[in-house]
């Protein structure tokens, strides 16, 4: 009696056949999930900088911004006195040039340009903070 089966040869290439797509949208998921990171971070940001903008009309207070290469630091601060400080840390591949900003009481900051360089998707994001508003390009 013969019996029919599948041989050894013919499993093997089924099986590599369905590990081939089943890693196939594991592959797309990488882009997609670096750019919702970097989305994630740019609202964040712009929430932070919202608070901070708000507290130093309402408080009467100064605002420091410090954006360093891997995190952005926002403290408010009264007289000398360093009342609160946020860090917001960048997504990996994703870096900062180095600078400083203050926001006055009235809620305004200087025509200054910030970039934010991702290395995933090799591009800039510059956002100009003017007159208290952000501008993203």
């Amino acid at each position: 009696m013969k019996h029919r089966a599948f041989t050894l040869l013919e499993s093997i290439i089924v099986l590599a056949l369905v590990v081939v797509f089943a890693l196939i949208p594991i592959t797309q998921f990488g882009p997609l999930n670096q750019f919702q990171v970097e989305q994630l971070f740019f609202h964040n940001f712009d929430q932070e900088w919202r608070y901070v903008q708000a507290h130093a009309v309402l408080k009467q207070e100064k605002v420091q911004i410090r954006i360093y290469k891997d995190y952005v630091n926002f403290r408010i601060i009264a007289g000398k006195t360093v009342v609160s400080q946020r860090k917001l840390w960048l997504p990996p591949e994703m870096q900062a040039d180095v600078q400083g900003i203050m926001i006055d009481s009235s809620g305004h900051t200087g025509p200054r340009s910030i970039h934010f360089r991702s290395h995933y998707f090799n591009r800039i994001t510059t956002i100009k903070p003017q007159m208290g508003w952000g501008i993203y390009e």
